[in-house]
């Protein structure tokens, strides 16, 4: 049975439910003999696309996912740690892997972990008895709800503005979760203003005054989606809570500044708030921040949004700035109508939005640093070139299952060793290996015949000219690609203009272009993150790629395993010769990623939940032994007492990697 977002198939005991829209799936082994039947989305109490109703003695998720249990009324049991539990009552199963998966049970259940060693983190429910469920599932793709058309007279552009947050599922803190969120509507360029009927402007009692300009409307578009403000023309921008609360914001760079803080101090403060609501999980900045609260956060659950902003302008931003994610991306468009068709695409992933008049950013990000979306198609290092080609091509990305990927090296034979072949994947939840094909030589309708395959990656180490890829017999030009599903390709370009690449996008989804031709070691390095689920931009970081640049939206993963994200990377010093510091920064989805908690599975952090996007350093030193068992989990390592061309390690072996 199908829905438009997910669907469900039942072969012998095996549950299949499929994300229909942003691809992938998982599967969960239930009673051999049972069958499903569909059912209604009112038995849960947060949005899914679509449920069923079957019977079952005990469910088996092998997904590797992360479970939470949880009450009808909102108690946090926990999540699942060693040993066993048992839980009687109505309950639901949070299970978190490539979509959101939630089940409903009414009646006692026992559960543990089980699993071998290709899948350890396996959850095993089990009931007294044959017992009725309802499993429900959330795709994590949105796709927008209906599009506005606007002029170029910057009151269209206020009045479309006020509709962004028509797409949030919900105007309480829990709209902090990405997923409640939802794809805000599409807007477009027409001869008239046009809002169409199915969507409604949101009554949250903010108001946005901004000057009739369209750079400034497009700066405080994150504020419009977010908190469902009210956008109307003023003199001089400014916030208005109610009937008499103003806060200035500034113009230009100032504003931007404003919008940028008022969004992180708002995430993080909602995040504490809606403790009190569907998940009470401890929280690192609950913990740490709330104690300097004048106000004590589960109280303003049920308050409005403006009277929750009231609330947190008491609180200087320095002292939440501490515990706000980093953002991973910021997107820097033109003060041109035109560009405010990227920007329900950047709100989506609530990516930061500024304008200058070429569209470049102020200061180019470092490596490793948030990703710059720019609609110009000369680009610095570190930006992508996000052209309305690239969104579009974004917007219809799916992602390949890791353990069904393959990737294509060309310019290359299979090197000796194959450090892609020998990467230990089942550590990383893949069951099966991907596959790679090496092509040392091609002709051009060779190359293009193969880029018109599936793969989930493409590396082209041969030589580029500026119009496409040098062959044996000749160049294949860009615009002679064929129109393909590649997720990602890679290939050297040490031109910033990316105007003579459009033709890359009828066949990959996001390219990496890098000033240099890559080694064929940093080469399957960088594929072994993107089959991973790392997006485009943290693989090429994670790499070690200097001088890159990029055509679509870097922050895309190639791939997605059946958890649903990338594996996290650690950060590992020495802190004596025997002696170990860790750190992370858990961004487990780089595309939906702010406003997220993540936990971590080493033995000796606390049992507590950060919010995504925030590096954390265990304060504990570890053992040499101690360092070898984390290096057995599900992680990506970088030493930082190794030269930068070492630092990486997806396969560590403890005696190669410690100091001398």
């Amino acid at each position: 049975m199908t829905g438009e977002a997910v669907s469900f198939s039942l072969s012998g005991g095996e549950l299949t439910i499929r994300d229909e829209a942003g691809g992938g799936g998982i599967t969960i082994e239930i009673d051999d003999g049972s069958s499903i039947t569909p059912a209604t989305d009112a038995w849960f109490d947060v949005p899914v696309d679509d449920a069923v109703s079957l019977e079952t003695s005990d469910i088996d998720f092998r997904a590797g996912g992360s479970a939470q249990f949880r009450g009808i009324d909102g108690e946090h049991y926990g999540s699942l740690g060693e040993g066993e539990f048992s839980i009687e009552g109505e309950t639901y199963i949070d299970f978190t892997a490539g979509m959101k998966i939630l089940t409903y049970v009414d009646g006692e259940m026992t559960g543990r972990l089980v699993g071998d060693e290709k899948d350890p983190d396996s959850l095993l429910v089990t009931f007294e008895e044959p017992t009725r469920v309802v499993v429900g599932a959330r795709s994590y793709h949105d796709e927008p709800i209906a599009t506005m058309t606007v002029t170029d007279e910057p009151e269209d552009l206020m009045t479309a503005a006020s509709y962004l947050g028509s797409s949030i599922k919900e105007w309480s803190a829990e709209r902090s979760w990405p997923t409640l969120r939802g794809h805000p509507p599409a807007i477009e360029i027409g001869d008239e203003l046009h809002v169409p009927d199915e969507l409604s402007q949101p009554d949250t009692g903010v108001t946005v005054a901004v000057p009739r300009n369209v750079a400034d409307v497009i700066r405080i578009t994150p504020l419009a989606h977010y908190f469902g403000a009210d956008i109307v023309p003023g003199e001089l921008a400014e916030l208005r809570l109610g009937p008499s609360y103003a806060e200035p914001l500034g113009t230009g760079a100032e504003l931007e500044q404003s919008v940028d803080e008022l969004l992180a101090h708002a995430i993080v403060l909602d995040s504490l708030v809606r403790i009190d609501g569907y998940y009470s999980l401890p929280r690192y900045e609950y913990d740490e921040l709330a104690p300097e609260l004048p106000f004590y956060p589960p109280e303003l659950y049920d308050e409005p949004i403006h009277r929750q902003l009231l609330e947190y302008l008491e609180v200087p931003f320095e002292t939440v700035l501490p515990y706000a994610p980093r953002w991973n991306a910021v997107g820097t468009l033109r003060p041109r109508v035109e560009d405010i068709e990227t920007v329900p695409y950047l709100l989506n992933s609530l990516s930061r939005v500024h304008v200058t008049d070429d569209g470049l950013p102020r200061q180019s990000s470092g490596h490793g640093n948030p990703v710059n979306l720019s609609t110009s198609t000369d680009v610095p290092r570190n930006t992508a070139a996000f052209l309305p080609s690239a969104r579009e091509r974004a917007a219809r990305h799916e992602k390949d299952i890791s353990s069904e990927s393959s990737v294509l090296f060309v310019g290359t034979k299979r090197p000796e060793p194959d450090a892609f072949a020998a990467t230990d994947w089942t550590r990383f939840h893949v069951e099966e290996a991907p596959t790679a094909d090496y092509r040392a030589a091609v002709d051009r309708a060779e190359l293009r015949s193969l880029l018109a395959e599936p793969y989930t990656h493409v590396h082209f180490g041969g030589r580029t000219t500026n119009t496409g890829f040098v062959c044996d017999d000749g160049v294949l030009a860009f615009d002679e690609f064929p129109d393909g599903t590649v997720g990602s390709i890679s290939f050297s370009w040490g031109q910033p203009s990316s105007a003579e690449l459009g033709g890359v996008l009828d066949t990959a989804s996001v390219a990496c272009l890098t000033d240099e031709r890559l080694s064929i070691e940093a080469a399957q390095e960088l594929a072994v993150y993107l089959v991973l689920g790392r997006s485009v931009a943290s693989s090429a970081s994670l790499a070690g790629i200097d001088g890159v640049r990029y055509l679509g939206d870097a922050l895309l993963p190639a791939a997605m395993r059946p958890v649903g994200y990338g594996p996290v990377p650690f950060h590992i010093e020495r802190a004596e010769r025997d002696e170990f510091r860790i750190s992370t920064a858990f961004d487990t989805n780089e595309h939906e990623l702010i406003g997220r908690v993540s936990e971590s599975r080493i033995e000796q952090t606390s049992d507590q939940y950060y919010l995504s996007g925030n590096r954390i350093r265990i304060p504990e030193s570890f053992t040499a032994d101690e360092l070898a068992e984390v290096l057995q989990t599900d992680g990506i390592f970088r030493f930082d007492w190794r030269a930068s061309s070492e630092q990486s390690a997806v396969l560590p072996e403890l005696d190669d990697l410690l100091p001398e």
